[in-house]
């Protein structure tokens, strides 16, 4: 078994992103490791793309389906073709780094069906924005990430392309009914197998990029304005991956509650925060005499932050910003809402303290944290 663990297979996911597509793939096909294999899927593009696939020719191996049904309905169709057992989803917006899959395989284990690490975001042209991210605490291992999973229903990832995975993991999840979707197209094949990985193996976080995140005009979850419908989409999507949760954990007998998880979340009540602060300052400038119930919403961030699994250098430093965001006027607010949760607005110096916040994390003993993966910007820690 682990002398076949060396073969990587790499499967782009694409769907109307002609224009990052080419790198996409030579990113794929640019791989150090000496056993790699890379699979293009379409998702029914009606973009030029197909017409890019197609110049490859036998560089790569094509799957071109006739309707589109999502990016996890898109990924079912092509990873059971891959001839290796370790996996790769590279959406066709992003990047390898040279040396990812050959990183993979080395550090794999015969326990392993999960490795994740950071990914250095790029912009539109390839530039690179700042400091790698998520900034991974040390220490994380998987009873950390699947107990933070039944705390808060949300646990330390990365987005879609900063993970490799066991095809064994995804053959248990299909054999134990993970992957019978009532609505595919609402799924993403990352939130899937975040919370699942953790209940049939070891998750091995790496704390060096291995990917490229890009950043650009047509990102579904990247927050580049301040705006109470984005973060009302964001919370949306994470009910909707608590309720995919908590049906896994019936089906495994494990006891979850959703409603209490919710409440648990401190990432869900900062976004609750910010939906209630941007509606109040929007009734106070319609003269209206009500407001969303921000105080209300600060006290349970606050009790969330307080009982986090954080180091406390971490839980003050958003504790203050939760208070700050609740009672500064409306421009102060609105600029630390984008300290936190848009990065392109983020100073070089406030990148700097929040590295210097996450190493301080390595004098102390580590016991958790929390995030969200859609949401660029999400992960503060």
């Amino acid at each position: 078994m682990m002398s076949e663990a060396l073969g990587v297979s790499i499967i782009v996911v694409n769907y109307n992103n002609e224009r990052f597509l080419p790198a996409a793939i030579d990113s794929a096909l640019g791989q150090s490791h000496p056993r790699c294999e890379v699979i293009v899927v379409d998702d029914c593009s009606t973009d030029n793309s197909q017409a890019v696939i197609a110049r490859y020719g036998n560089r790569i191996r094509s799957v071109l389906r006739e309707t589109n049904g999502g990016q996890t309905e898109a990924l079912n169709t092509a990873w059971p073709l891959a001839r290796y057992p370790l996996l790769i989803f590279l959406d066709s917006d992003d990047l390898l780094l040279a040396h990812a899959a050959a990183t993979v395989a080395a550090h794999w284990r015969a326990t392993t069906v999960k490795f994740q690490f950071p990914l250095v975001r790029i912009d539109q042209t390839g530039r690179e924005l700042g400091h790698p991210y998520p900034k991974y605490l040390p220490g994380l291992d998987t009873a950390t990430i699947r107990a933070e999973l039944l705390r808060t229903g949300g646990s330390p990832n990365s987005p879609a392309s900063g993970n490799a995975y066991s095809r064994l993991l995804l053959e248990m999840i299909t054999h134990d009914g993970g992957f019978d979707l009532e609505n595919p197209r609402k799924h993403w094949m990352d939130a899937i197998l975040t919370c699942n990985a953790p209940f049939y193996g070891e998750v091995v976080t790496l704390y060096e990029p291995l990917a490229c995140y890009r950043i650009h005009d047509r990102n579904l979850y990247a927050t580049r304005a301040i705006d109470a419908t984005q973060f009302t989409k964001l919370l949306d999507t994470f009910a909707f991956e608590l309720e995919y949760f908590a049906a896994r954990c019936r089906n495994w007998g494990v006891l979850f509650d959703p409603a209490v998880a919710r409440n648990r979340s401190l990432w869900a009540l900062e976004c609750r925060l910010i939906i209630d602060k941007l509606t109040s300052i929007n009734y106070r400038s319609a003269n209206h005499s009500s407001s969303p119930p921000v105080i209300c919403t600060l006290y349970r961030a606050l009790r969330a932050c307080v009982d986090a699994k954080l180091p406390i250098s971490n839980r003050v430093v958003r504790a203050w910003w939760l208070v700050g965001v609740a009672v500064s006027s409306s421009s102060i607010a609105r600029r630390l809402i984008a300290l936190r949760f848009v990065p392109s607005e983020r100073p070089a110096w406030f990148e700097h303290a929040l590295t210097t916040i996450v190493n301080g994390a390595r004098y102390h003993s580590y016991a958790g944290t929390e995030s969200r993966s859609r949401s660029e910007g999400e992960k503060w820690h």
